[in-house]
């Protein structure tokens, strides 16, 4: 597996996560429950890390394979 494929799998599975995060805090907000809402909103901040860090570098060594192949 190349390491593209990794970070391009690695970002697919940060979006799933986000997806997840999201349909979690609506559910604790549907039933009043602002523990869980607080706690999505700090996820959501790692999460934010998570995507700068591999999601965007994925994007960029797809649209630059020069780039990947001095990695």
């Amino acid at each position: 597996m190349t390491e593209i494929s990794k970070l391009c799998e690695m970002a697919d599975i940060i979006a799933n996560i986000r997806k997840e995060s999201e349909a979690l805090k609506k559910l604790g907000c549907s039933c009043g429950n602002k523990c869980v809402e607080m706690n999505v909103v700090r996820m959501s901040a790692m999460i934010k890390m998570l995507e700068l860090n591999i999601t965007d570098a994925a994007e960029v060594l797809k649209a630059q394979p020069e780039l990947a192949m001095s990695i």
